[in-house]
C-alpha cells in the first residue's frame, strides 16, 4: 500500500526539518494566487503570459508548434496577481517535419501536431483583451508570435529574463527551471508551452527587492522609455573599450533589426550619461550618433518610436 500524499508531505518536512536535505515539490497550477478584496469595483488590468516552442530559433524560416498563455488579473499598484482568468494550450502543423533536435528538446512528435492549427479567434480575443505580454525570452517569443498574429505587434511587451532583478537577487542564473527550484522550491516538466507559462506566472507573484513582487519590478522596468545608441565612426582603436569596458556590441548592418554598421548599446536609461561617456572617452570630439527611443511596444523588435540624431556631450 503506498504513502498517501499527506504521509509524503510529512516525510518531506521530516527530512528538511535536519537541516541535511531540501525537498522540491512539484509545481502545481492554481486559479487564484492573492485573492480580491472587494474594496475597488472597477475590472483589474490582465497580463498576457506566454511561452512557445518553434521548430527553430530563426522566426524567418521557423514555425510555432505549440502555443500556452495564461490571461491573469495584476493590479499595476502593489505588483499582485490575482485571478487566472484564462488558460490556452494548442499545437500547429509547421507543414514540415519537425527536427529531430526539436523533438528530443520538447517531446513534441510530428504525430502530435499533424492536422493541428491554433484557434485563431481565441488567440486573438486573448490578445485584445490583454493590457501587457510578459514572455521570459520576449525578443526569441515576439518575433514568432508577431509572424503569427500580427496582432501583437501593437501589444504592450515585457522580458521577464531581462527585467527582473534576478542577479540582485543572487540566484546564479535566469533560466525558468533554475528560478522555480531557487525561488519556488519546485520542479516540472519543462519545454511544454503552457506549463513554462505557468510556471512563469507563478514566479512572478515571487518576492523580490524590498518586498515588492517580481511582477512588480517588471512593470517599472518595462514602463521605462529606454534607448539604443549607435556609436557610428567611433575611432577603431576604441572598439575594445566598446566591447569589453562599455557593454557595446558590433552591428554589420545586415540584420533587419540592427540596419545600422556601428557598435551598439541597447537598454540604456540614462541617455545624457551615456551621451557624455561617448563624448570624454571615445571619441573627444563634437560629434553625431544615432539614438532609437524605445518604449514596451517596439523593445523586442526591430522597430523603435523615433530614430534621431543626436550629439555626444563633451566638456
Amino acid at each position: 500500500m503506498s504513502p498517501s500524499t499527506p504521509d509524503l508531505e510529512h516525510l518531506a518536512q521530516q527530512l528538511e526539518a535536519t537541516g541535511n536535505y531540501m525537498v522540491l515539490r512539484r509545481f502545481e497550477s492554481c486559479d487564484c494566487y492573492s485573492p480580491l478584496d472587494g474594496s475597488d469595483p472597477k475590472p483589474l488590468p490582465l497580463a498576457m503570459v506566454v511561452d512557445t516552442e518553434t521548430t527553430g530559433l530563426d522566426s524567418t524560416t521557423g514555425k510555432i508548434i505549440d502555443l500556452g498563455y495564461v490571461l491573469a488579473e495584476f493590479n499595476p499598484k502593489t505588483g499582485l496577481v490575482h485571478r487566472i482568468l484564462e488558460r490556452y494550450s494548442g499545437f500547429e502543423d509547421p507543414g514540415f517535419p519537425i527536427p529531430p533536435e526539436i523533438t528530443e528538446l520538447t517531446g513534441i512528435h510530428d504525430e502530435d501536431v499533424a492536422g493541428q492549427r491554433l484557434d485563431d479567434a481565441k488567440v486573438e480575443a486573448a490578445i485584445a483583451r490583454a493590457a501587457i505580454v510578459i514572455a521570459h525570452n520576449a525578443p526569441f517569443d515576439r518575433s514568432f508570435l508577431e509572424r503569427r498574429f500580427p496582432s501583437f505587434q501593437s501589444k504592450w511587451w515585457a522580458c521577464s529574463q531581462r527585467e527582473a532583478p534576478w542577479s540582485e537577487l543572487n540566484t546564479g542564473s535566469a533560466k525558468l527551471e533554475w528560478l522555480a527550484y531557487k525561488l519556488g522550491g519546485v520542479f516540472y516538466g519543462a519545454h511544454r508551452a503552457l506549463i513554462d507559462a505557468e510556471v512563469l506566472l507563478f514566479l512572478l507573484t515571487k518576492e523580490g527587492l524590498n518586498e515588492r513582487t517580481i511582477l512588480s519590478h517588471i512593470l517599472e522596468s518595462s514602463g521605462r522609455r529606454t534607448y539604443c545608441v549607435w556609436a557610428e565612426g567611433a575611432p577603431f582603436e576604441m572598439k575594445d573599450i566598446l566591447k569589453k569596458d562599455k557593454g557595446y556590441a558590433w552591428s554589420d548592418g545586415s540584420a533587419p533589426e540592427k540596419p545600422i554598421k556601428a557598435w551598439y548599446r541597447t537598454g540604456v536609461v540614462d541617455l545624457e550619461a551615456e551621451l557624455s561617456m561617448l563624448g570624454r572617452d571615445i571619441y573627444g570630439r563634437p560629434t553625431l550618433v544615432t539614438v532609437d527611443v524605445l518604449t514596451g511596444r517596439e523593445r523586442y523588435t526591430s522597430r523603435y518610436q523615433a530614430r534621431e540624431k543626436m550629439k555626444v556631450i563633451t566638456t
